[in-house]
């Protein structure tokens, strides 16, 4: 990504996850670089010494989420959680490969269907 497209997702990835802000969230943006040329773009939303990242991988734009909490990692698996939401999403596009607009938009539904099931914890992460 060069400089403008870096600017303009953490941009747009802040304001998908302004629900977060809102609740007294703080947002970071950098990358990793990996061993075989892959980048990875992490933007983290950190609460007190617990945060959750949204990470991104160069390419194929793949998107994850990380959760740190109380010095240990988790590995939430959203498709599992939203069952219902990943088999509309995935017949939408069953025939045409999504942007990474929509895949960003997308995940960040997921990100709020999470809050709305549980307002007070965010996958251990107090609200």
């Amino acid at each position: 990504m060069n400089d403008k497209n870096e600017k303009n997702s953490w941009e747009e990835i802040a304001r998908l996850c302004a629900p977060f802000l809102e609740k007294g969230f703080t947002f970071e943006y950098f990358h990793q670089k990996g061993g075989d040329s892959s980048c990875v773009y992490v933007y983290r939303f950190k609460k007190g010494k617990n945060f959750f990242d949204w990470r991104e991988t160069s390419g194929k734009y793949e998107i994850h989420l990380v959760v740190f909490v109380n010095g240990e990692y988790r590995f939430p698996n959203l498709e599992k959680r939203h069952k219902k939401l990943m088999r509309k999403w995935k017949w939408k596009h069953l025939f045409k490969a999504p942007t990474i607009e929509e895949k960003r938009k997308f995940f960040a539904v997921l990100l709020e269907e999470e809050l709305k099931e549980n307002p007070t914890d965010f996958f251990g992460i107090q609200l």
